[in-house]
């Protein structure tokens, strides 16, 4: 009798292929001398996992040969942080991760900055006592081995496979209640179950030793086949899982490296509204962006307007000393420049000629008063003449004038 058995024992959901970004690496170190980080952002697998025709399945995945080589040359260093997002995968996988990190000399840091389900959730455990954190937010889950097989199997061989099921189960509830000081058949119980908890729960139940409030709020959505779930950023498989929380936001389209605009609150369910202190509190690097961005935006308007107004000033006096040859008053002139009340060129020149009219009206009224004053009013016009004495001396105020100015005077 032939069979096939398809995928290994699992502690994690079922693969869904999906795209990953290109710039998405499934994890990274950052290496500080004696201090170290690692970031786990994807499912953690023996082998990269293949479809029948052996063509790589689509995904995020920490294999665990080069994952535990790059974890070797962390053993020595005096803090290593393990930030956790990640729904699992093989179980085998995630209990060598644990083992190798129980190992380390310094302290283990473990940090779950969205999910830690299945396989994850062992790795979580492997953090120093005093030094396993979860975000605000986030959600931890456990539940019990898996395993996908296919083809055909008689009685004995399905009984051989439930005992290693179980096998496993032991083995993950020893770790859990060694780690959280749980009861062991409370643990197998919560296995049996499926356990979501949030940040609070791991606490109270000692999956975790306390809450960080640092870092940034976690998000969390799920496409409507309720399969790929974006945690942060990070599109992941959750097939299979069950019990999957239902106050997680549902999007139509799922878009992996996407934040969504609604920020759920799974302690309750409902939507987070924070104030600009809370947001100053628990988003400074960001709060810091926007303030340089609006500071930066300030000054680069300020410098058009200063740009715009130099301009404008340049263009006003330009446009005065194309008509400033043509006043003969440099006192108005300077005044239209630089008085306390700016003029414009259009400005400048109607005072011009506002003032030309009155110095002429001026002149005109000072040349009656002299003639009055003379008494040649009485004097009578010439026999030629068809003026009356008043008209001709009019006219010879006039004639003075316009010799004054510069005109040949009227000689009719």
């Amino acid at each position: 009798m032939t069979r096939t058995v398809m995928g290994n024992y699992r502690n994690g959901p079922a693969l869904v292929p999906f795209k990953v970004p290109p710039d998405m690496k499934p994890y990274n170190i950052i290496d500080n001398e004696e201090e170290a980080e690692v970031n786990m952002y994807g499912e953690v697998v023996s082998e990269i996992p293949t479809d029948w025709w052996g063509d790589r399945i689509e995904g995020m995945y920490i294999v665990l040969a080069d994952f535990l080589n790059d974890m070797e040359r962390l053993k020595s260093k005096s803090k290593v942080t393990f930030h956790i997002n990640s729904p699992g995968g093989e179980v085998f996988a995630g209990i060598s991760i644990y083992n190798r990190m129980r190992e380390f000399k310094g302290i283990v840091s473990t940090v779950v900055d969205g999910l830690a389900a299945s396989a994850a959730s062992i790795i979580a455990q492997g953090g120093t006592k005093g030094h396993r954190k979860v975000r605000n937010g986030s959600l931890t889950m456990i539940h019990g081995a898996s395993s996908f097989m296919f083809g055909q199997y008689n009685a004995n061989e399905l009984k051989d496979s439930i005992s290693q099921l179980n096998a496993i189960d032991k083995s993950i509830a020893e770790i859990y209640a060694a780690s959280t000081g749980l009861d062991r058949e409370k643990v197998k119980g919560m296995l049996a179950k499926t356990t979501w908890m949030s940040a609070q729960d791991a606490v109270d139940n000692g999956f975790a030793d306390e809450i960080a409030d640092a870092g940034q709020p976690v998000t969390m959505s799920i496409n409507k086949d309720r399969n790929i779930m974006i945690v942060n950023g990070i599109p992941m498989s959750v097939k299979g899982f069950m019990d999957i929380p239902d106050y997680i936001q549902v999007y139509e389209e799922v878009t992996a490296g996407k934040q969504p605009d609604v920020i759920k609150n799974i302690q309750t369910g409902g939507e987070k509204h924070m104030t600009l202190e809370e947001l100053i509190e628990q988003e400074p690097e960001l709060v810091g962006q926007i303030r340089d961005a609006a500071v930066q935006s300030a000054q680069t308007d300020t410098q058009q307007a200063v740009s715009a107004a130099v301009s404008d000033e340049l263009n006003r006096l330009k446009s005065i000393d194309e008509i400033a040859g043509k006043i003969a008053d440099k006192t108005l002139v300077e005044k239209a420049k630089y008085g306390e009340t700016k003029m414009s060129a259009a400005d400048l020149a109607l005072e011009a000629l506002k003032s030309q009219n009155d110095a002429g009206q001026t002149f005109l009224n000072n040349m009656r008063d002299d003639l009055k004053n003379s008494g040649s009013g009485d004097i009578a016009p010439a026999p030629n003449s068809n003026l009356t004495a008043e008209e001709q001396a009019q006219k010879d105020i006039m004639d003075g004038a316009a010799l004054i100015a510069g005109i040949a005077p009227d000689t009719k």
